[in-house]
């Protein structure tokens, strides 16, 4: 059964609220690996290294966000076909 608008706005304020926080802990985790990698790196005197642990880690978190993007996407095209 498809949501009354009233559940629809509440639950896409949750969504979003939820979405918000998984970028920011996302970032967050990013930025907090990184400089610790380049702590390593810089003590290891493994520069090279340090950036591809760096670049690794990037695209595990990009993985992460794009599906979280392509789920908003998927939830939106369903309220757009009525089925939300």
């Amino acid at each position: 059964m498809p949501l009354t608008e009233e559940e629809w706005r509440a639950f896409i304020n949750e969504y979003n609220g939820a979405m918000h926080d998984v970028e920011a802990d996302l970032a967050a985790t990013l930025e907090r690996n990184r400089l610790h990698v380049e702590t390593l790196a810089r003590d290891a005197r493994l520069p090279l290294e340090g950036e591809a642990i760096v670049d690794t880690l990037r695209e595990g978190l990009l993985r992460v966000q794009d599906r979280l993007n392509a789920l908003k996407r998927r939830l939106t095209s369903m309220r757009e076909a009525g089925e939300l």
